[in-house]
């Protein structure tokens, strides 16, 4: 599979995906040796221990050890296109069903008309991003999906980071689900810290496939309005 070619076909579509292909070195059993202390019998606080623990060095140990598909991120930087596969490989390791979604910013009129139209990277307000979204055709994000107990839950692993007394979620409560699992939001208690809020337009046209292709919001607290970012390309890990 060639990833690069996948990501620039902007239809929407489902494909699994050789874990090899991302991390051309992976052993998921050397993988599951490194993690699996953090491992509890709440899958939440699994989810949540990985996700946290991460940060402290579990995101370099996995691109030096087990290699990544673009060599210009091969040396650890916090973008989201490697915590999201990161993520999603330890949470594989530990035996979680999980996929890698790979999105695009659309235009806010989606809530009301349901359409999907791509807002074009000469629209992107920051100078040091908007070459790199033009030569990719997006602006970009990503998000993991897990399955727990039959339930799909949506995350980012860029957007939780631990705390000298625990963690903080970097997005605004609105981005998030009621509260499920084991970690509120430290601004809204009645929220998760952790779950994405997937969103459906008031109108519901029959072409968009509600089951599998994900739409959520994405607002830190230094962004002066919401961003809506919709899944194109589906990878089962």
């Amino acid at each position: 599979m060639n990833v690069q070619k996948e990501l620039m076909n902007f239809s929407f579509r489902e494909t699994n995906i050789d874990l090899k292909n991302i991390f051309p070195n992976i052993k998921l059993n050397k993988l599951k040796e490194k993690f699996e202390y953090l491992v509890d019998n709440n899958p939440h606080q699994t989810v949540f221990n990985i996700t946290k623990e991460l940060w402290n060095g579990g995101y370099d140990y996995i691109l030096k050890e087990f290699g990544f598909w673009q060599d210009k991120y091969r040396n650890f930087s916090g973008h989201c296109h490697q915590c999201t596969p990161i993520l999603g490989v330890a949470l594989k390791s530990l035996g979680f069903k999980v996929a890698y979604l790979e999105c695009f910013r659309i235009k806010e009129s989606f809530l009301k008309n349901g359409i999907v139209e791509k807002v074009s990277p000469e629209e992107e307000p920051n100078p040091s991003m908007k070459e790199e979204f033009c030569a990719i055709e997006r602006i970009p994000y990503c998000c993991l999906e897990v399955n727990i107990n039959g339930i799909n839950y949506y995350l980012t692993g860029k957007h939780l980071k631990p705390t000298s007394d625990g963690a903080k979620a970097l997005l605004t409560p609105q981005c998030y689900i009621e509260m499920v699992g084991v970690f509120p939001h430290q601004d809204n208690i009645s929220k998760s810290g952790i779950y994405l809020k997937t969103i459906t337009p008031t109108t519901n046209p029959h072409q968009l496939n509600f089951n599998k292709q994900i739409f959520w919001m994405k607002q830190t607290q230094n962004d002066p309005q919401a961003e809506i970012f919709a899944t194109y390309l589906r990878m089962n890990l």
